[in-house]
């Protein structure tokens, strides 16, 4: 960088750079870059219509700022700053992506200690129950039921102290490693609190009853009691305790102060150096004159959303409901229209259609087909409405899919049980297998919920494609049986019954790339 070198006599000097706080000419054009890339990411999430690349957005176009106006000096200086402003971010899209497989490992963890400590206990997916004892004639969740559900995941408690354990890191630790060591250990910290949490229930349960430490059901409303309230303190009192034990470890027994700044003051004689006029006011145009460009872009960009023609085949009488047929193979359907509670939870526009299925043999299966209406996020995820409904998932297991037209996809498969008590002294479990994939408006299929986001941001972006997706929900029943007693074979041939099924259902639903662009053009001349 060329700069001004000349003291109080008007003699040449060498420059020592400016420190801390005094003004600093560092400034680099590599800002341009971290600006550019952050106005572009702006642009993405304003095509997509979608506000969540914002945040990106704002993290990127700050770094380039900084380094455009104040130099590299004051980026390692508020890196920190800029760091922690990630958890200022909703954290909506990882809540469910991370508490689905933190509810069943911690309830495994909780029945692994329950064991050692010779408190019989089992767990089957995100469910911890009291094992049977055949002696005293005990069945399955006798002496103590749990579910650990989302809301008690864990994962709230997660991102707050997360953010805890960087602020401490930073305030009492000198170095990275140490700090990272600290921030990483948030997240077992954190499920060994949790743990702890269940085992507080289980002996609160033990001792004193469910309706004590749980809480009671007034209707399909769980009413926490305040022993399960205070329960969830000890979440924040183990991680907390955990931060500060390993704290002291890693720095010793005091906590360091607050990380001050080392600048180096000018020697006699020297002078701060100041930066060439023309870079500077060439380095400040950018910054304001980039963004004011991808603004007057984004003002050009068609953001209506143009919804496309569905990839599922609609009703001949009622274009605007999905096609399911009444007679597939061996097996016989029955309509049944979108129930009350179905027509308040979904939004407006999304239309459904059900049919039950019974083949000559017995089996029954439920296949539901929902069509999105013309919101981007208008279709729910059978994980978080099925825990709402009273099941318990066990597991999800993404599989292939061969249909009999030769076509082949990826679907998800659950396995989901549910408990009742028809008599007192009597528990009755039902299983269920409940399949899905989401279907896109051109042949594109996802057998995720989180991939047919990305798919449906994406192909708006690029591909100028705005789906109108679809979800199929198949559904196969087992027989109701004693807790303790399922036969696992009938799980097994009602996957075998419910695959096969699918293989005839799937081609008569969606349509091909063919059918499709057919399809699409008859849709755009009506609209």
């Amino acid at each position: 960088m060329k700069v001004a070198r000349i003291n109080k006599q008007g003699q040449p000097l060498s420059v020592n750079p400016c420190h801390g706080n005094r003004f600093n000419p560092d400034r680099t054009w590599l800002g341009l870059v971290s600006l550019g890339l952050g106005l572009f990411v702006y642009w993405i999430g304003y095509k997509a219509n979608t506000g969540y690349p914002g945040f990106l957005a704002v993290q990127f176009v700050l770094s380039g700022f900084i380094l455009l106006v104040a130099g590299t000096e004051w980026m390692r200086t508020l890196s920190f700053a800029w760091l922690f402003l990630f958890f200022t971010w909703p954290m909506q899209p990882l809540e469910d992506s991370l508490a689905s497989p933190l509810r069943p490992r911690t309830a495994a963890m909780a029945a692994a200690v329950l064991n050692t400590v010779h408190v019989p206990a089992i767990n089957e997916g995100s469910a911890l129950q009291s094992a049977p004892d055949a002696e005293s004639g005990k069945q399955i969740g006798d002496v103590f039921s749990l579910d650990v559900d989302a809301k008690c995941s864990g994962i709230n408690s997660l991102f707050a102290l997360m953010m805890i354990s960087a602020l401490l890191g930073y305030l009492a630790l000198k170095r990275p490693r140490s700090r990272f060591v600290l921030f990483a250990c948030a997240v077992p910290l954190v499920v060994a609190g949790n743990v702890v949490r269940l085992l507080l229930l289980v002996a609160g349960t033990k001792l004193f009853g469910s309706d004590f430490a749980v809480g009671r059901h007034i209707g399909e409303h769980q009413e926490m009691s305040p022993y399960h309230t205070f329960a969830g303190f000890a979440v924040f009192a183990i991680a907390l305790a955990g931060m500060f034990a390993l704290c002291w470890l890693l720095e010793g027994r005091e906590m360091k102060a607050n990380l001050k700044r080392h600048g180096k003051p000018l020697a006699a004689g020297e002078v701060c150096a100041i930066p060439e006029p023309r870079r500077m006011l060439a380095q400040f145009l950018a910054a304001i004159a980039l963004p004011l460009l991808v603004l007057g872009i984004c003002a050009c960009t068609d953001i209506s959303f143009h919804v496309a023609a569905p990839g599922v085949k609609l009703r001949p009488d009622d274009s605007r409901l999905p096609y399911l047929p009444l007679s597939l193979g061996d097996y016989q359907g029955r309509e049944f229209d979108m129930t009350a509670d179905e027509k308040n939870l979904l939004d407006e526009g999304v239309r459904l259609a059900r049919n039950v299925y019974a083949s000559a043999t017995g089996r029954q299966i439920m296949a539901t087909v929902i069509l999105s209406g013309f919101e981007k996020r208008s279709l729910h995820r059978p994980e978080v409405c099925l825990p709402n409904q009273g099941w318990t998932v066990t597991d999800r297991t993404q599989i292939p899919l061969q249909m009999k037209d030769g076509r082949e996809i990826n679907i998800m498969m659950m396995r989901i049980f549910r408990d009742s008590e028809p008599q007192p002294g009597v528990k009755v479990r039902t299983r269920a297998i409940n399949f899905y994939w989401y279907i896109g408006s051109d042949g594109t299929s996802c057998a995720d919920h989180y991939e047919h986001i990305f798919l449906s941001y994406y192909d708006a972006v690029f591909r100028n494609i705005q789906h109108r997706w679809s979800m199929a929900s198949i559904y196969a029943p087992l027989p109701e049986q004693r807790v303790g007693q399922e036969d696992p074979m009938q799980e097994l041939n009602a996957v075998e019954d419910a695959r096969a099924f699918l293989a005839q259902l799937a081609p008569t639903l969606m349509l091909t790339k063919e059918e499709w662009l057919k399809t699409a053009h008859a849709h755009d001349e009506a609209h």
